[in-house]
C-alpha cells in the first residue's frame, strides 16, 4: 500500500511540474524584460538553433528562462532579500564582488585600512607632486528625479596619495615613459545606467581632481566620458560574468593607443572566436555579419601575430602558458585565466617598446588590443592571492628594469577600489620591495 502511495505522490508531483512548465510556455513573457529587484536583464525565450542545441547552450538558456519567468518571482526575491537582511548575510553587491574575485581565484583579504611602512628611500610627497591643491572626487549615478547617489567617494588625501605613487612610477621609467590609469565602473553600475536604465545618468570626476597633481607622462582616464558616444548602442558591459564586453575593452584601449601617437586597429581587423560553439576555429568579420550574435557569445579576439606567453617567477624563471583557455567559459577564457605572479607576452611585433600591465581581470580582454604596439607586455595582479610573495622574488622596479619596460598601464574596475589596498599601499610598497616584512 505504501508503495502505491509513494507512486501516487511522485505522479502528482510530476504532473504539477509538467502543468507549471506548460503554463510558463503558454503564458509567460517571452521577451525577458528587466528585473528591477535584481537590477539585471531577464533571460528571454531562447532561439532554437542547431549550434546552440549541439553545444548545450540552448538547454542552459531554456532553464534560465524557466527560472526567470516563474510566477510572482519579483515578490519572492523581495521576501528573500528581506530575510537576508534579517539574518545578516551580505547584500547583492558584496556577493557579486565575491563572485567576481572567486571566479578568477583571487581574493584580496587585506583590509583597506591596513598599511605597510613606506621605504626610507621613498621620496617625500612634496618632491613628486606639482604645486596643486588636492580635491575630493566621486563616482556617482543620477536617479530619474535628478538626485545623485554616490557609488564611490575619494578624499583629497586619497587623491593626493595615489597621484604621488603614480608620479613615482613615472620617475622609474625612461625619458619617454608613460603611465596610464583606468579605474572603470563595474558592470553592475554600468548596466544600471546603460542597459536597464534604472538610473538616468552617471558621472566621475577623479580624473579632474587627480590630473593636475600628475607629472608629465602620467594620465588618468574617465571611462564614463569615453563611453558616452556609445551609450545608446547597448552591449557595453556583460550581464553574465561581471566584466565589460570585449568591444568596450577595445574602445577604452583606443584612448591609450591614440595618446601613444598611433592609429588604433579596427575592431574587425581581428577574427573572433565565439563562446560555446562547436566550431574549432575563429570566425571572420564577413561570417559574423551573417550570424545572430548576442553580446555574451562574441568573446575572444584572435591575435594578429604568434604571441608566446610565459609565467614568470623569481624575476627570470619562465614556464610556458596558454594565451587562450577554451575549456573555460566567460572571462577565464582570456589570457588563459588568472596566472601569477607575472606573465610575459612576447608579441612578435617590432615596435621597440615594452609595457607592464598592473591590473585586475578587467585588463584580460584589453591586453589583446595592446599587443600590436609592444614587443612584449608584462602583466601582474597585485591583489593578494595572485601576487604570491613567495614566487615574486623581486620588486616591481626590478621587473621593470629587467624587462626594459617603457610604459605602465594600471587597469582596474571600481571593485579594485582607489580606496582599497592595491592603491592605498600595495602599489607603493611593492615598487621597491619584494615582500611585506
Amino acid at each position: 500500500m505504501k508503495k502505491y502511495l509513494r507512486f501516487a505522490e511522485n505522479y502528482i508531483l510530476l504532473l504539477g511540474c509538467l502543468t507549471l512548465g506548460l503554463f510558463l510556455l503558454l503564458f509567460a513573457d517571452r521577451s525577458g524584460g528587466v528585473s528591477e529587484t535584481e537590477n539585471r536583464t531577464l533571460q528571454p525565450f531562447p532561439e532554437l538553433r542547431a549550434d546552440a542545441v549541439a553545444s548545450g547552450r540552448y538547454m542552459e538558456e531554456f532553464e534560465n528562462y524557466l527560472s526567470d519567468a516563474f510566477p510572482a518571482r519579483e515578490r519572492m526575491i523581495a521576501v528573500s532579500n528581506a530575510l537576508t537582511g534579517v539574518f545578516g548575510r551580505t547584500d547583492a553587491q558584496e556577493e557579486a564582488r565575491r563572485v567576481f574575485d572567486e571566479e578568477l581565484g583571487m581574493i584580496d583579504d587585506f583590509a583597506p585600512e591596513e598599511s605597510a611602512p613606506v621605504s626610507a628611500a621613498a621620496p617625500k610627497q612634496e618632491e613628486t607632486l606639482p604645486a596643486a591643491e588636492a580635491k575630493s572626487a566621486a563616482l556617482w549615478v543620477v536617479r530619474a528625479d535628478g538626485t545623485v547617489k554616490n557609488i564611490e567617494q575619494y578624499t583629497p588625501e586619497t587623491v593626493s596619495h595615489v597621484a604621488s605613487v603614480l608620479n613615482r612610477y613615472r620617475e622609474a621609467l625612461g625619458e619617454n615613459g608613460r603611465i596610464f590609469l583606468v579605474n572603470s565602473p563595474a558592470s553592475d553600475v554600468a548596466n544600471d545606467v546603460l542597459d536597464t536604465h534604472r538610473y538616468a545618468d552617471w558621472g566621475y570626476d577623479l580624473d579632474e581632481a587627480m590630473q593636475p597633481l600628475l607629472n608629465r607622462g602620467v594620465k588618468i582616464y574617465n571611462v564614463p566620458r569615453l563611453l558616452e558616444p556609445y551609450r545608446d548602442e547597448g552591449a557595453l558591459f556583460s550581464t553574465s560574468d561581471l566584466h565589460w564586453y570585449v568591444k568596450t575593452a577595445w574602445r577604452v584601449s583606443n584612448a591609450f593607443v591614440e595618446d601613444l601617437g598611433y592609429a588604433p586597429t579596427d575592431y574587425y581587423d581581428y577574427d573572433y572566436y565565439l563562446r560555446d560553439t562547436i566550431r574549432n576555429g575563429p570566425y571572420t568579420p564577413e561570417q559574423l555579419k551573417d550570424m545572430t550574435i548576442t553580446r555574451e557569445n562574441l568573446m575572444v579576439p584572435r591575435i594578429l601575430s604568434p604571441v608566446t606567453a610565459s609565467c614568470i617567477t623569481g624575476l627570470t624563471q619562465r614556464e610556458p602558458t596558454e594565451i587562450y583557455n577554451f575549456r573555460q567559459h566567460g572571462y577565464t577564457m582570456y589570457l588563459g585565466g588568472a596566472k601569477g605572479p607575472y606573465r610575459l607576452f612576447e608579441t612578435g611585433f617590432h615596435t621597440g617598446r615594452s609595457a607592464l600591465i598592473i591590473s585586475d581581470s578587467y585588463a584580460f580582454a584589453m591586453a589583446y588590443y595592446l599587443f600590436p604596439y609592444y614587443d612584449s607586455i608584462l602583466q601582474t595582479d597585485l591583489r593578494n592571492n595572485n601576487y604570491n610573495l613567495d614566487l615574486v622574488g623581486a620588486s616591481i622596479r626590478e621587473y621593470m628594469e629587467y624587462y626594459d619596460v617603457d610604459d605602465v598601464y594600471i587597469i582596474t574596475c571600481q571593485w579594485t577600489s582607489i580606496n582599497g589596498p592595491v592603491f592605498s599601499w600595495r602599489l607603493e610598497r611593492f615598487l621597491d620591495a619584494a615582500d611585506i616584512a
